[in-house]
């Protein structure tokens, strides 16, 4: 999420150096960014629905992952999961990145699915993180993502394109767009940006054909996929858990079982969207939290940031460091600090993933 949202938020919610100003002047304010945010969002969807200008054709499927709010929806963990769906269809498999918070100008080829070739701060941690975990597939980056599909299909000729964090992105006709919905709040607040969390109204979701319920647990948003159901009743709605899979202690990189962190003290970090959403992993998981840290999306840890949580670690009695494996990317997977790093891998896993083949 954009730096200004974040500042923002935390004025509505009353935090931050600016929650001295009104919350009630910015409430207004912020009503009326979203009515002009609104209106933007719609015409430019319009222009494309309405074909005034018509999207660019890559040579083969185009199947994009993207979200109706900004962050936190688990998109990356989704992206890699369909990845080895397609991949065990027998499918190459090319993903299409916009590569957020990397350095590189234009098209960069991240990996072409046998050997990674760019990794943080050069590319984002997000389209690295990919690279690294799926193998066979080849990562592609830039800001046009029919510049990237291009040279990817000269270079690797996939059978399919994933485009990731797609839904917005016109200009590149997609043949099947998949929406994640996060199950505790699909839709936040429902305003636009910045009174609320929504890039666009809920009315966009016309035009995708897969609604995805994600970090979706049955006792706790059964309820609320009913009344997706009811609301979408010509969408393919699926679920998505996503769970813990691995975690590795650095700087040996030794892996273990999720279930090694239960009852160890440990110092958590991380530059999220949503990291409470770590929090709550690690309390679930049994770890006894010395301090939790947490620092916008997309952080560029500075030296003197990660010396700071060391003392407090140590200082705490903690025995570790843990932070998400997004950050470790960011980190440039390297530590060598006095206290060790433990670094806590997810995955995810799509309800009857099957349905999904169907539209293929």
């Amino acid at each position: 999420m954009h730096p200004y949202f974040h500042h923002l938020f935390d004025c509505l919610q009353g935090r931050g150096e600016a929650a001295a100003a009104p919350r009630c002047s910015l409430s207004a304010v912020a009503g009326g960014l979203a009515v002009v945010y609104g209106l933007g969002a719609r015409l430019r969807r319009g222009i494309y629905v309405n074909e005034l200008l018509l999207p660019k054709h890559l040579p083969a499927l185009v199947v994009s992952v993207g979200n109706l709010a900004v962050g936190g929806t688990g998109k990356t963990p989704v992206t890699a999961c369909l990845t080895r769906l397609f991949q065990g269809e027998g499918k190459k498999v090319a993903i299409l990145s916009r590569g957020y918070g990397g350095h590189n100008q234009g098209v960069t080829c991240i990996s072409d699915g046998e050997k990674i070739y760019q990794q943080p701060p050069q590319v984002g941690e997000e389209a690295y993180w990919l690279a690294r975990n799926l193998p066979g597939a080849a990562v592609y980056t830039g800001a046009s993502r029919y510049e990237a599909g291009k040279i990817a299909w000269e270079a690797f000729k996939p059978d399919l394109f994933l485009l990731d964090d797609g839904f917005q992105h016109f200009q590149l006709h997609r043949d099947l767009d998949l929406v994640l919905l996060d199950a505790a709040a699909p839709f936040g607040n429902g305003h636009l940006l910045p009174r609320g969390i929504l890039r666009e109204p809920k009315s966009a979701l016309a035009t995708a054909q897969v609604l995805i319920l994600t970090r979706y647990d049955e006792e706790c948003h059964r309820q609320t996929l009913s009344d997706l159901q009811t609301a979408f009743p010509l969408k393919t709605m699926l679920t998505a858990a996503i769970a813990p899979s691995a975690a590795c202690l650095y700087p040996a990189g030794s892996p273990e079982p999720p279930a090694a962190l239960t009852g160890q003290p440990l110092l958590a970090f991380a530059g999220l969207a949503r990291p409470e959403v770590f929090r709550l992993t690690l309390e679930d998981l049994g770890v006894r939290l010395a301090g939790f840290r947490a620092f916008p999306d997309h952080h560029a840890f500075a030296p003197a940031e990660l010396s700071a949580l060391v003392r407090e670690a140590a200082a705490t009695g903690a025995a570790a460091l843990i932070t998400t494996g997004k950050d470790w990317a960011r980190l440039g997977e390297q530590w060598d600090a006095p206290l060790p790093l433990w670094v806590l891998e997810v995955e995810a896993h799509i309800s009857q993933p099957e349905r999904i083949l169907e539209f293929l």
